[in-house]
């Protein structure tokens, strides 16, 4: 692995602890050798990308860092750095991915993003689906209050005509088969969802697909949106589709933090 390399895998690792690094947490994190990790620590000191703590020793990201991540955020929009998460989160698992907005009581596809692997349930820009069956509809609700959701849905959850009572009859994707069927129940996995810090739904408002999703406001613009990875039910174990949600987490952690939004200010890593 090339010097450049490791640099760029100690920037990520710190990105995703948002703490600052010791050469014990390389060794530990990245399973480098003890003199590789003090190695790069030194170059990355020495060329500016990194400045060590006088007191702990540990390393923490330079002023030069600090103000192009103050470019990147003057220059890139919410959605651009949305379909850019999408893009790492797709090399790296191979899914299919969406951007979408809350409209209403629906979420709406903005961007799809598509993976790798034979997807044959992918949506378009547009398409609309019941927020409350959805990972990235739940995620956008999460953050909300619980008052605030209840009032959202004064009538219940379900469309007056109800849901199809064979998966294959649901067309509408507002109509879903699966999913909450009352407020309540909407609201236990809203407090799922806050706790972990990543939407899941499973057979919802698709019938057959999985998605883990996470929302990111930016403070500056009042924009809010949400980011998934989607991909079939039962492709994947529970712990691997814990991992893709810690994952998209990450992901929205970094970008949220970075644009000042306090609900991942907030969020424990």
């Amino acid at each position: 692995m090339s010097i450049l390399e490791t640099a760029t895998t100690v920037l990520r690792l710190m990105a995703k602890e948002q703490r600052e690094l010791s050469m014990i947490d390389l060794v530990d994190r990245l399973d480098m050798p003890k003199s590789s990790a003090s190695r790069v620590l030194k170059q990355m000191t020495e060329t500016g990308l990194l400045e060590r703590d006088k007191k702990s020793l540990a390393y923490r990201p330079s002023m030069l860092l600090l103000e192009l991540s103050h470019l990147v955020r003057a220059s890139s929009s919410l959605i651009d750095m949305c379909a850019q998460a999408l893009e790492t989160l797709g090399a790296r698992y191979g899914h299919t991915g969406y951007v979408s907005v809350l409209e209403g009581n629906d979420v709406v596809v903005l961007r799809v993003r598509p993976g790798s692997l034979a997807f044959r349930a992918m949506t378009n820009p547009g398409h609309r689906s019941a927020s409350w069956a959805t990972s990235t509809g739940r995620a956008l609700l999460a953050r909300e209050t619980d008052e605030s959701i209840r009032a959202r849905f004064p009538l219940g959850l379900r469309p007056a005509h109800g849901a199809a009572a064979d998966p294959a009859q649901a067309d509408d994707a507002r109509s879903p088969n699966r999913g909450p069927a009352t407020v309540d129940a909407l609201i236990e996995e809203i407090a799922a969802t806050r706790s972990r810090g990543y939407a899941l739904a499973q057979n919802e408002a698709l019938y057959g697909v999985c998605s883990v999703g996470c929302a990111i406001a930016d403070p500056s613009s009042g924009e809010c949106l949400s980011f998934c990875l989607s991909f079939p039910s039962g492709a994947e174990e529970a712990a691997t589709i814990a991992e893709l949600g810690e994952a998209v987490r990450a992901e929205a952690r970094t970008i949220g933090r970075s644009l000042g939004d306090p609900y991942w200010g907030a969020f424990a890593r």
